[in-house]
């Protein structure tokens, strides 16, 4: 893929490391610093100029805030007869869906400053408007033709370094794209001082903290030290600085862990944004138009992001969906696991289960061409009708590809025959749109009606799909990716050379250090 980068300004401002502080609280309501003041058009400026100046300031405005998913920030405000008449159609895949690969470097002035610790895909779906969120952990380890072995924070720079800024963005698309089998349309890259001050430029943002959290390895600065960083459980109150800490800190929890509080700041700004006049406020529009420019590239146009703002009116605010790849194999999304780092030059990576990505292209399939049905979260339980386990082993297969298994355990009987799904029929007799996705997996006869037996507790009560596993079931087992896994165990007598050689995969991010 050819992808041409925009960058948003052509002039560049010095950005600035974080304050280095030994601990970090809760900020109260931050003080804006002050911004360059917007200046009050002379009355002797034409009209067609005036309109340019806001078709420029909404574009900047709009691409800033596509970052960090908002969406549907000017739901509420028409501007159709200033700028939608000039709006250029968004490219889609096959499935009529919009996918943009969304990074977070570090940026000048950062160790590691060119790492893409941040990578997320957001998914567009115009029929169901929806935004489906997918991060990827920046310790899933690539090789690949175009890569020579490393973690796919790596991959970006080391594209660049071989060729340029564009064949560095291109690397990472292409490996994001073989990833999640996605068409990668669009592409954004913000850094941390970007990141800071378009919090900061919004007054900072309230999250509610799902458990303390305290780690004390927080990098003090661009140091070899490290200060403390805690917040307690609870809402609060987030500054710039604080909300990247909170972004950003790994040692004492973990990559998916963060992916998620990532994600939570994600709405957080939408939130904010949404319930700012931003688009209405000249002053605030200058200021975020002066926290983004220098610190995003893009390959959007100035139409194309006039289009996504036209098409973000018709948006549900609340219609983000976000996941993570993690290693949990029974969580959706949970297709990764760490290998033996005798293979790796001792660096802790993560690999995919299984011999490829096929199982993560299922998953992806589901949640962003299938967000309609699975956002429902239509309960389903997993039962055994045979003297084998295997309710336990279904119901982590399907968990990973995000059904909302509530419950699994033994049937009635340990005789069954025959698999089944019931299913709970609506109103006129319907079957509940999420069987046919089950039955792509398992294509067993289908009966309308649920027996009482498997509806008999308050957890069981709304259960949509029953799946009795019978005698059937065990001659055409589901195929776990988790039943393979290279580089699990290290090896007895591991020999650098030898081991590392057979594996072919010696990596160059085994002597790199990664900070938070």
């Amino acid at each position: 893929m050819d992808f041409k980068s925009k960058k948003i300004s052509d002039h560049k401002d010095d950005h600035h490391s974080e304050q280095p502080t030994h601990s970090a609280h809760v900020a109260k309501k931050p003080t804006i610093q002050a911004q360059n003041k917007i200046t009050t058009p002379k009355k002797d400026k034409s009209n067609k100029e005036k309109s340019q100046m806001i078709t420029i300031a909404i574009g900047i405005l709009v691409i800033g805030v596509l970052v960090f998913g908002i969406f549907s920030l000017i739901k509420s405000l028409d501007f159709s007869g200033i700028i939608f008449s000039f709006g250029k159609s968004l490219r889609t895949d096959a499935n009529g869906r919009t996918n943009i690969l969304l990074t977070g470097i570090g940026g000048e002035g950062h160790d590691g400053g060119e790492l893409t610790d941040t990578i997320m895909v957001a998914s567009i779906d115009y029929t169901n408007k929806q935004v489906t969120m997918l991060s990827i952990p920046r310790d899933l380890y690539i090789k690949d033709e175009n890569t020579s072995g490393e973690r796919i924070n790596q991959v970006f720079i080391e594209g660049k370094q071989k060729t340029n800024l564009q064949g560095g963005i291109n690397n990472l698309v292409s490996v994001v794209s073989g990833i999640t089998g996605l068409q990668i349309d669009y592409y954004a890259k913000v850094d941390f001082g970007g990141f800071t001050k378009i919090v900061d430029s919004l007054g900072g943002v309230d999250v509610v903290v799902d458990k303390d959290l305290y780690d004390p390895y927080y990098p003090l600065g661009e140091t070899t030290h490290y200060q403390t960083f805690s917040i307690k459980a609870g809402p609060q109150h987030l500054d710039g600085a604080t909300a990247l800490k909170f972004a950003r800190s790994r040692e004492t929890t973990s990559d998916f862990d963060r992916a998620r509080r990532q994600q939570k700041i994600i709405t957080a700004i939408k939130e904010k944004a949404l319930s700012l006049n931003i688009l209405t406020d000249p002053s605030k529009i200058q200021a975020l138009y002066d926290s983004v420019k220098d610190s995003i590239d893009t390959n959007f146009t100035v139409d194309e992001i006039i289009e996504l703002a036209k098409v973000s009116k018709d948006f549900n605010k609340d219609n983000i969906v976000s996941h993570v790849l993690s290693d949990n194999p029974d969580s959706c999304g949970g297709f990764l696991y760490s290998p033996a780092r005798d293979f790796f030059a001792g660096a802790s990576v993560l690999l995919p289960a299984g011999k490829n990505y096929d199982s993560i292209h299922e998953m992806a399939d589901l949640i962003f061409n299938h967000d309609d049905v699975l956002k429902s979260d239509p309960p389903i339980q997993v039962l055994n009708g045979t003297k084998t386990p295997v309710a336990g082993d279904v119901t982590s297969y399907l968990s990973r590809d995000c059904f909302n298994v509530v419950y699994y355990g033994n049937a009635a009987t340990k005789t069954v025959a025959t698999t089944t799904l019931y299913y709970q029929p609506g109103p006129k007799g319907e079957k509940p749109p999420i069987l046919d996705l089950i039955a792509n997996f398992l294509p067993y006869p289908e009966v309308a009606g649920i027996p009482a037996d498997y509806l008999n507790s308050d957890k069981k009560a709304g259960t949509q799909v029953v799946i009795e596993l019978g005698a059937d079931y065990l001659k055409n087992q589901l195929k776990d990716p988790f039943n393979v896994l290279p580089y699990l165990t290290a090896p007895k007598a591991a020999t650098t050379g030898t081991q590392q050689s057979s594996a072919s995969t010696k990596t160059t991010s085994g002597s790199t250090q990664q900070k938070n």
